[in-house]
Formats: structure tokens, sequence, C-alpha cells
């Protein structure tokens, strides 16, 4: 069995490498080495998890029981592991700089990762002194290096610069080749889990992964889609029948119904929701929905009375672990249902759009809580203007034109869907999901807080964070008090390696948290660097961007795109040089 010692190495060869075809070169390599169990750890432990993110396993353990556990372990005090980590700038490094030279060894990772679930399945009274005392006698068996990513696992700081999809492409190097990259990832989409693709490739090779179908209770990773800058773009992406929907503003959510009738609701992140609504959950018990089914739709604030939408500002009100009953009376929802991905244990990912409408319609019957989104079949502009006026006229924020002849794309992100959202006035057609990879101090009256946000899209094929722009309008003082709660156990002493941005920042963070901003229009810039490598060295940036709200539903691998951003930047260049 190999040992943790030799993951903890891993890690570090990762952290020092910049180079991305490198990194896939030194997983792949450490990957040829495993048993499928050990494999299924290793996928879960690069990304600081114990497990898949809907199986709701989390460790709970802020930075300071964190330094009380390094304490514990070191027999030292907790002022000392302060000290060094003023110093070190991460809690990780202060933890191996506190450990005796040559001391330790944590055993194998399977062993690493029963004991990481142990922690993390702590719970009620005096969870959180068992939790410190569990870690503290974990940190005293390990040596430095181990230490290290013990400690950052349970923080949610791992910066090894291995998302999903470089994974994956490490994966398929070592047990497939790089043609079979696509089902590696197509297996991922389905089940939204890398320790179990991991485990089914090194016990039966790529002939494991193909063929699968979605599983109630593991959720698919959800269909994206593309962008317009106006109607008459649609009509130029999409020929045939379209299905012209609503597109709600809302928690768009996977409802899965499984075998033994149990329902659960996953996010957009995949993560589970299912306590957040249990008027939604009530309400699918009830319905024609049978087990073995898996339907998505958006979770709305509504008024019941009116039969009206309201802002999403009301629905966060419902995004909490506690209190959830008194929130239930005070902040009404309704689900608009809008596709089918399976009916009684039988996949629809490759069934016609349409098709599968019609089985949501037969088993989904609207009534309380449940809608079927509006929606309309047509083929032309006309169409669409008419359906845009209603949307907004019902409070909808736009359209979601579908492919009526379409499959569901699980993970992808194409124009088989396309989403519209402008507004009368001129400006860009959509709002922007950056992550926050910077700030700048404030000063005046925001002297404390954050002055402005550093802002990044990210690159997938790549694996990079390139910078757009930087936010200050929109923060309010109250949010700005948030974020500095929220970003400080992602601070970092430098820029992170994954992140290319020509600002002096005053601060740094680790990619993590994902924000929704707006602006003016895309214009050149000599320190922004999106799309820099398509533009003879100059990037892209926004200008006049203001904040619209935190989006803790989607990870900054779902935030929008280099290439979403450039293909924007090129239209509006079309358009105006065809307008003059």
């Amino acid at each position: 069995m190999r040992s943790f010692r030799a993951l903890a190495d891993l890690f570090a060869d990762l952290e020092r490498t910049s180079s991305p075809s490198r990194r896939i070169a030194l997983l792949a390599a450490f990957l040829k080495s495993l048993r499928p169990e050990e494999a299924g750890a290793v996928a879960y432990l690069l990304r600081g998890q114990v497990a898949a993110p809907f199986a709701g396993m989390e460790f709970g353990m802020a930075e300071r029981l964190a330094a009380e556990a390094i304490a514990q372990a070191d027999g030292s005090s907790v002022e000392r592991v302060r000290r060094m980590l003023s110093s070190r700038g991460d809690l990780g490094s202060a933890a191996e700089q506190l450990q005796p030279a040559g001391s330790g060894h944590s055993g194998s990772i399977l062993r690493v990762l029963r004991e990481l679930r142990a922690i993390a399945s702590l719970s009620g009274e005096h969870s959180q002194a068992a939790k410190r005392d569990a870690l503290a006698s974990l940190l005293a068996d390990a040596s430095g290096i181990e230490a290290k990513y013990l400690v950052r696992a349970v923080l949610g700081s791992q910066r090894l610069g291995v998302a999903d999809m470089m994974y994956l492409r490490a994966l398929a190097k070592a047990y497939a080749s790089d043609k079979d990259a696509r089902t590696l990832e197509a297996a991922y989409s389905t089940f939204s889990d890398l320790g179990e693709v991991s485990r089914r490739i090194v016990r039966g090779g790529v002939a494991a992964l193909r063929n699968i179908a979605p599983q109630p209770g593991t959720p698919v990773r959800m269909m994206l889609a593309g962008r317009a800058r106006d109607l008459r773009e649609i009509t130029r992406r999409m020929h045939g029948s379209m299905l012209i929907e609503y597109k709600y503003d809302g928690e768009r959510v996977q409802i899965h119904r499984d075998r033994t009738g149990r329902i659960l609701a996953f996010s957009r992140r995949a993560t589970n929701i299912t306590d957040q609504y249990p008027e939604v959950v009530e309400a699918i018990a009830h319905s024609k929905i049978p087990k073995g089914s898996i339907l998505e739709g958006e979770i709305v604030a509504f008024d019941p009375h009116a039969q009206r939408l309201l802002p999403f500002q009301q629905l966060m009100q419902r995004r909490r672990k506690r209190h959830i009953e008194a929130y239930v009376r005070k902040v009404h929802v309704a689900l608009f249902a809008f596709d089918l991905l399976l009916i009684g244990n039988r996949s629809l990912l490759n069934t016609a759009l349409l098709k599968r409408r019609a089985l949501l319609r037969r088993y989904c019957r609207p009534g309380g809580v449940i809608h079927l989104s509006e929606c309309t079949l047509g083929a032309r502009l006309a169409e669409l203007e008419r359906c845009f006026t209603e949307a907004l006229a019902s409070g909808a924020e736009g359209l979601m034109v579908k492919a009526a002849s379409g499959p569901y794309q699980a993970g992808r992100r194409g124009w088989l869907w396309i989403k519209y959202k402008r507004e009368y006035q001129a400006r860009l057609a959509d709002s922007f999901d950056l992550v926050i990879v910077g700030a700048m101090s404030g000063r005046g009256r925001r002297a404390g807080l954050y002055g402005s946000l550093i802002l990044a899209a990210f690159d997938p094929a790549a694996n990079r964070y390139y910078s757009l722009t930087k936010v200050g309008a929109g923060l309010s003082d109250r949010l700005l008090r948030e974020l500095l709660s929220l970003l400080r156990p992602l601070r970092l002493s430098e820029c992170h390696p994954l992140v290319e941005s020509g600002i002096r920042a005053d601060l740094w963070f680790r990619p993590a948290k994902v924000v929704e901003v707006t602006g003016a229009d895309l214009t050149l810039s000599p320190v922004h660097t999106v799309a820099r490598s398509r533009l003879h060295g100059q990037g892209l940036a926004l200008r006049f961007p203001r904040f619209v709200r935190l989006r803790d539903d989607k990870s900054p691998e779902q935030a929008t795109s280099v290439a979403e951003i450039y293909q924007m930047y090129r239209s509006s260049v079309s358009g105006s040089a065809a307008r003059q």
C-alpha cells in the first residue's frame, strides 16, 4: 500500500510545478502505482476532500481550532503557532515548520483517509473539541510535510493547481490514452465523483466507464448554455425548432427520487441542499414522479397569493443550515421544472428535448409548489421577441432557448442551449461570474475593509485564471465586512500560481469564491490578461464593473470562461463595425 508520505511528496512536487503538462505527467506516474481504492482516495485528497461533494462530509474546522490542534500535537502554545502563521502566511506551512525534522509517519493513504473521514463525521455537543483532539493525534504521528497537507486538507486550502479536467487527463494518461479523455469526462459528468471514476478505471480499464447511466442519488453535472448578445444571434446559431423558455432568477436544482423513494436535491455545485427546501421535497414526494428518476428545475422566491416571481435576494435568505422552519414560513418558494434526465431508471440523456419535455408534463403535474417552466415551440425571430417581452413582464430575467431535438449534454457548454438576458439599455448581453483572486485595501470610509476586488475568468484548457476587472461599485459596507471573514482563510502571501494578472494587489487569495458582476462593455487593457494570447499582447477588461451578488452555487471552475468573454468581445467589435 502506498504511504501518505509518498502522496505528500507528490503534492509538494505539484505545488512547485507551473507547467500543466508536467503536472499531468507527475500525477499520471503516481496514479499508475495505485490500487482502485487508493486511486479514489487520491482523487478526493487532491481537492482537500474526503468524499464526493454531494456526500456532505465537511470538516467544519476554523483556522483557530486547527491552530489549537497543531499546538497540542507539537506540545507548544497556540501563540507560537500564530506567530509561525504570521511569518509563513499559511497554517499548513506553519505545521510543517513546527514538526521536528525527520519525525513521524502517518501510515498509508487509506489510513489517513479513514482518519480524516472520522474527523469530518464528528457532530453534536463537544464535537469541536473532539475534532481538535483527533486532528492533533493525527498530526502527532505525521512528518513535517505530511502535517502541511493534512492541515490544508481540513481547512480546505489545498492549492496544488489540479482542476477536475486536469486530473481526468492524468487519469487517461495513466490508464487509457489521450483519445479516451472524452470517455472519462463523460463518465465524470454523469456521476460527479472523481473518486468513483478513478476506482472504476483502475479496476476495469476505460471499458468500465463506457455507457454509464445516471444513478439516482448521484448528481449529474448540469448542462450549460452559451450566451447570445442579441436575439438575432440565436437564430443564426440555432437551426430548426427551438424550445423558448423563460429564464428564472433563482437557484438551479437537480432533484432525485432514488430506488427507495428517498428524495434529494442538489445544487449546481453538486452540493446536497435537500434540507433547505422541505416544501419542494414534500411536493415531489406526493407527485407522480416514479422511483429512479432525476428532474431539473429552478427554485425561485415566489408570492403564492399573487402568483408572482420575487427577486433572487429574497431566495438568498433560504440558503441556511439553521432556523430553516422559520424561513420556510417567511420566504415562499416555487419549483419551475424544465427537464427530465432519468425516469424509472431509464436514461433520457440522449433523448430529444421535446420528448423529455413531454415525459416531464406526464409525470410532473403542476400544482402547489410545483410549476412547469413557461415555454413555447418556435423557430422565428418574432417569436423570440414576443417571448422575451413576456418573460420580462412576468418577472423572469430573460430567455433560455434550446434545440428541440437536442440531447442533454451533461457538464458541457455549447449552442444547443443559449441564454439571453439583455436589458433594453445598450449594454453587455449578460453578467459575468468571476473568481475573486485579489483585493486592494480600503481607504477613507473603507479603511480596514477591501476597497475593491480583483476578479478573474477561468480558462479550462489552460487550467488558469486570467484577471478581467477590479470592482468596487456595488459593494456595501455590510458585504465588505462579510467578505473579510469569507476570504480570510483563502489569503496568500503572493499571487496564486494559477492566476495571471498585471495588477499589483495588496492582498492575494486562493481562487475559491465566485461573484456575479455586470459592466458597460469589454475593452483592451495593458494590465488585465483575459485573451491576451489572442490579442497581440493586450488583454480584455470589463469597463465600469458593478458587483451584483455572491455566487455560492458556483465553483471557480464554473466561472465565465475566457473563451466566452473573447467571443462576446468579437461579437461586439463585429456589431460596431456593421453599424458604422
